[in-house]
């Protein structure tokens, strides 16, 4: 995590200046040093490196705009807010082109002056992710989670502290928070960790093939059941069963889910026979289950049951902190099985992907960062290639055309797109959603094999190497 203390250098030839934005910034515990004129400011930035600098335009020896220019071409990674009393648009316009961060007219309150260093905060912890002095390490994190916000911290404390044990885990979160890795985290840091590991996902299942999944058959026990076939829950004895999205196991699957909790205990579908079985169960969810046992679609013994450990992941929306270092790993995953040098990510790319709401959390993050290994050609990638990858949600499209039908449609209101960028979205997506199978993808746009492989062919798009 980048610390949040800032280097601040104040430059103004009024001395009061320079005392009031020294204390109102100490006041906030960031480290303040002041200058009283352009000349002594630059001396000063050669003998430490600052985050920001707030310097006034007018001054006797040497002028903001001077300041400016010099620490935009020796410190570039170092960001300038002009503070000035003689605000014009004229003013503001030419600052501005000449690389100043922010703007700020006198006089101004402590609170304005505080709003505008924690935007200035915001743009220079994206310049440090970018560069090479970011920690960035493919490590960070915690078993396959990725991510260093205290957000997280929590959750990889609350991981070890209950992986200790054989309690129940209901692991809560949003789709896309990384609740599987969650349940392969527990049983990693578990005393089970040497024996089978069984995710199922309840939601893909019907009753019938459900119960047989979890708990076996014997033969004849219905049409089709030609032999006994052991269930998931005796499969994974000693072991550890993920059942995720919990909350549409049908209602009579439910009382033979809490007899394996409550007694440990299974009867396959067709039998009488009892059989014990040493499980740890894993739960996760979605949904509001207290909502769904007032609607009577939960038991609310097994909800009880269930909820002894409850982890609550967050949304990718409240821990923006740790996109970065999801991005990045992505990107590398993804250049490494399409075999192509890993580019670079330039600032602005990086404070939109930041600055999304990330509807999908991580697991949209992660779609968005193969689209852009497609997607730029080059040795950076661009706020273009980003815009381009998130399909800009604040335009009208906001997903990709699924038919020819629909990509001309979306030719015509989006002015704002080149046709190739819109094309090469279409081919890429058509794909990834028929796992990279040209022929399925062509059929679901309507489009011919040798069309579909010629636009492929124009974009230099090709299917990821596996198996890296």
């Amino acid at each position: 995590m980048i610390d949040t203390k800032a280097e601040i250098l104040i430059v103004d030839d009024e001395l009061v200046i320079c005392k009031s934005c020294e204390k109102i910034f100490k006041r906030s515990g960031h480290n303040t040093t002041y200058a009283t004129g352009g000349v002594e400011a630059l001396n000063i930035l050669e003998t430490r490196e600052f985050d920001v600098v707030f310097t006034d335009l007018k001054m006797m020896d040497m002028g903001g705009m001077e300041v400016l220019r010099t620490v935009r071409q020796k410190y570039p990674d170092t960001l300038v807010v002009i503070i000035t009393g003689y605000a014009t648009i004229a003013s503001a316009v030419e600052t501005m082109r000449y690389g100043a961060f922010d703007y700020l007219p006198k006089p101004f309150t402590p609170a304005e002056l505080i709003a505008v260093l924690n935007k200035a905060l915001e743009k220079r912890k994206i310049i440090k992710i970018t560069s090479n002095k970011y920690n960035y390490c493919h490590e960070t994190g915690f078993e396959g989670l990725i991510g260093r916000s205290k957000e997280m911290c929590e959750v990889y404390d609350m991981i070890r502290k209950v992986g200790e044990t054989d309690s129940t885990v209901l692991i809560i979160g949003e789709s896309g928070t990384g609740k599987d890795l969650t349940a392969k985290a527990i049983h990693n840091v578990s005393k089970r960790k040497n024996e089978k590991y069984i995710p199922i996902d309840v939601s893909t299942l019907s009753s019938g093939i459900l119960e047989s999944e979890l708990f076996g058959h014997v033969k004849g026990a219905f049409t089709g059941a030609y032999t006994s076939k052991e269930g998931l829950f005796e499969a994974a004895d000693k072991g550890t069963v993920f059942l995720d999205e919990i909350g549409n196991l049908p209602l009579e699957t439910q009382s033979r889910l809490l007899r394996v909790l409550q007694q440990k205990e299974i009867i396959p579908v067709g039998s009488t026979d009892v059989k014990k079985v040493d499980v740890r169960l894993i739960f996760a969810t979605n949904s509001d289950l207290k909502q769904l046992v007032m609607s009577n679609k939960f038991r609310e013994d097994l909800y009880y049951r269930i909820n002894v450990f409850p982890i609550k992941l967050p949304p990718l929306r409240v821990r923006r902190e740790d996109i970065p270092d999801l991005a990045l790993h992505f990107l590398r995953h993804y250049c490494v099985l399409s075999e192509r040098v890993v580019p670079e990510m330039d600032v602005e790319a990086m404070e939109i992907l930041m600055n999304f709401h990330w509807p999908g959390n991580v697991r949209e993050l992660e779609h968005t960062m193969e689209r852009l290994t497609i997607l730029s050609d080059g040795p950076v990638i661009t706020p273009a290639h980003v815009s381009a990858a998130i399909y800009k949600a604040d335009a009208p499209m906001k997903s990709a055309p699924r038919t020819v039908e629909e990509l001309k449609q979306i030719k015509k209101q989006m002015r704002d797109y080149s046709i190739q960028e819109i094309e090469k979205m279409f081919i890429i997506d058509a794909l990834m959603r028929n796992n990279w199978n040209i022929s399925q993808a062509a059929r679901e746009v309507n489009m011919q094999r040798p069309n579909f492989q010629a636009l492929m062919k124009k974009y230099g798009i090709k299917k990821p190497v596996t198996g890296v």
